[in-house]
């Protein structure tokens, strides 16, 4: 017994500071906003026109503006502070909710709008939190403070959806759509108002150094290659964003069995996050991200055989298994990165500009991909499509592997 206590007892330096505990209780609220309401505004939009062409243009132009914003924003965030851009991505983000419950089915009109909005606001928001989380937490406990991070997300993920599914579908047509968007937009505001509870950063680099990516890549080549694993882990995720609801909701019709559903496959995800925050240790990424991909690509071979129920669901469980393990592993990898380079942490924002503007364009591609090559939502190019993309996860590790071999 004394041994297995001394397993779970947890080392003083994984502990996670003050700062650290309220930045995840914030972005524990956004999450929770998030969860409820994003996969409800593509049914929505899914409802209205019946269209996957607008639900794919939806995704695409809110995920290009977000890397085009990630990019442009950069500087500011270097010269003014991330609380303050940080603020204006929550505040972006209830302002979109707020403008869906006024306009309601005329959103179908101005979708591109609508779009936009939420890419800029995005791109706000994930530049400024990405920062600030290398900010609160050390490489002795990243590792746990990602895996919590990813438990917030996960239990967000979890109830948020089902609680969403379950009003929904108490009323008749469409209004218990604009009744979530309506508490989404609560939930928003109420993250802005505690984001002015952050500390204000006492950063002394407010000078902005992308200018030097060129040079430092010359003196690191492997940087360029780490940068292009992000494009490799964004270029699914562009799909998964918005495809798996809908096949879900094609298959059942019934937006409650949406947010059931994806509670379920989220408990698996915070299992398996929690079992990361625990035990991963960053010199075995490499094979986590061989794991994770032989997983990724195990999946996609669900969806090529039929897509029906037992399909769908076996390939929602399997990437919700994988999908931390990849995540975790890689980002807690990207950040150790920022210490090698020549400019160390006076390069902080540039990197989380350059990763989030990269995956981005990523999820961007892999959308285009996909409306290009899968027409109907019943297609068995669908499952082919998705198994290929899942098959490109396998050169993450490899990448790795070349990067430390140079």
């Amino acid at each position: 017994m004394a041994s297995l206590g001394k397993l779970f007892q947890l080392d003083q330096r994984k502990k996670l500071s003050a700062d650290a505990v309220n930045v995840l209780i914030n972005h524990a609220i956004f999450q929770f906003g998030g969860a409820l309401s994003i996969i409800f505004v593509n049914l929505y939009l899914w409802r209205l026109t019946n269209s996957l062409w607008v639900n794919g243009a939806y995704n695409f132009i809110a995920i290009l503006s977000q890397a085009i914003t990630t990019y442009m924003i950069g500087r500011t965030s270097k010269k003014k502070g991330r609380t303050i851009i940080y603020r204006y991505g929550i505040w972006m983000t209830a302002l979109f909710y707020l403008l869906i419950v006024l306009v309601q089915e005329a959103i179908v009109e101005h979708f591109y709008w609508f779009a936009l909005l939420r890419g800029i606001a995005q791109g706000l928001y994930w530049v400024a939190y990405f920062t600030i989380v290398h900010e609160v937490s050390s490489n002795q406990n990243r590792h746990r403070y990602l895996g919590w991070n990813q438990m917030v997300m996960g239990v967000a993920n979890l109830l948020a959806p089902a609680l969403a599914g379950f009003m929904i579908s108490l009323f008749d047509g469409l209004i218990g759509y604009i009744m979530v968007f309506a508490i989404a937009f609560c939930l928003f505001f109420l993250a802005t108002i505690r984001s002015f509870r952050l500390k204000k950063e006492t950063a002394r680099h407010r000078s902005y150094y992308m200018k030097y990516l060129g040079q430092m890549i010359q003196r690191q080549p492997a940087f360029r290659s780490a940068l292009w694993g992000w494009f490799i882990i964004g270029f699914p995720q562009g799909i998964l964003m918005y495809i798996p609801p809908i096949l879900i909701y094609s298959i059942f019709e019934n937006e409650g069995v949406v947010g059931y559903l994806n509670a379920g496959f989220l408990t698996i995800s915070i299992i398996a996050s929690y079992l990361i925050s625990r035990f991963a240790q960053i010199e075995d990424t490499v094979k986590y991200l061989w794991v994770a991909a032989i997983g990724f690509f195990l999946s996609g071979t669900f969806l090529t055989w039929e897509i029906t129920v037992w399909s769908v669901v076996l390939f929602m469980v399997t990437q919700n298994l994988f999908k931390p393990l990849q995540a975790n592993a890689y980002a807690a990898y990207y950040f150790q990165w920022i210490d090698r380079l020549p400019l160390k942490s006076a390069f902080r924002v540039e990197s989380i500009v350059l990763r989030e503007t990269i995956i981005n364009i990523g999820r961007a591609l892999g959308i285009v991909i996909f409306m290009l090559f899968s027409h109907e939502i019943d297609a068995m190019t669908a499952g082919y499509v998705i198994l290929g993309v899942m098959a490109l996860q396998c050169i993450l590790p490899m990448l790795i592997t070349l990067m430390e071999d140079t």
